[in-house]
């Protein structure tokens, strides 16, 4: 049975203050449709902000009616405006439509980290509350120094596999777009290591480097989308997440 995992997104302080989003608020059944916005972005999170037309309705906006509880014709409404005015909905193709905002701000773990960041939050306030020793406040300021370490070094590992791939592709891409960092951020949660982004940018390389066409994929959305696992795997890539899991714990 796989590990449960938790979705957050944080908002900033000026997304209610943004122009668009306020123009949408002045139509007639504005605050309906930024209600409605922000479903599709928590509907987008388990699924690095991207929303999929299954083709399980006639309709993308009927499909996201059934999912989220809310009118056709209030979802066309939104999807129109957001797309029209340019705030936060981006059509990758027919049935692909990407959500920078959620993507950039999102966040997940497992449960068992969770719990321990529940924990630890616990023991936090529970020390300042009672007045704890200076030697406890120390140790949980160190805990807090961890995670940012650990946030500065997720930052160096994106730079370090976009800049492998301009370097292979001779292109120019950034490290620190939302979609970049959104598609980077769901393969290490994952498990996959610096190592594996190489591999698979190699793998393709190799594939795409030579067809004019194929070359146009050579780019952080499709090389480290959901497909990553599969490019790193052919022709004798890093071997099953899932397997090496199991004989790591068996080892």
């Amino acid at each position: 049975m796989s590990e449960k995992k938790y979705y957050w997104m944080k908002f900033q302080r000026e997304f209610f203050k943004s122009l668009r989003i306020k123009k949408l608020r002045r139509l007639a059944g504005g605050d309906t449709y930024t209600i409605i916005y922000l479903k599709l972005q928590l509907l987008s999170l388990s699924s690095d902000g991207y929303l999929y037309y299954k083709h399980i309705f006639d309709s993308f906006a009927e499909e996201l009616a059934e999912e989220i509880d809310e009118s056709v014709e209030n979802i066309q409404v939104t999807l129109n405006f957001l797309m029209q005015e340019g705030v936060d909905l981006m059509l990758q193709d027919g049935d692909t439509f990407f959500l920078p905002y959620a993507a950039e701000n999102m966040g997940s773990e497992g449960a068992s980290a969770h719990r321990v960041r529940d924990f630890r939050e616990r023991q936090r306030l529970e020390a300042l509350q009672c007045n704890a020793p200076v030697t406890e406040v120390k140790r949980l300021c160190n805990v807090e120094k961890e995670i940012e370490k650990e946030k500065d070094k997720d930052i160096e590992i994106e730079k370090n596999i976009v800049e492998y791939l301009n370097e292979k592709t001779g292109k120019n891409y950034k490290h620190n777009t939302s979609k970049t960092k959104a598609c980077i951020k769901a393969r290490l949660n994952e498990g996959f290591t610096l190592e594996d982004f190489k591999q698979v940018i190699d793998n393709k390389v190799r594939d795409w480097g030579r067809d004019s066409k194929m070359e146009a994929y050579l780019r952080p959305e499709t090389l480290f989308g959901n497909k990553f696992e599969g490019y790193l795997n052919q022709g004798g890539g890093r071997p099953n997440v899932q397997e090496q899991k199991k004989h790591n714990f068996f080892e």
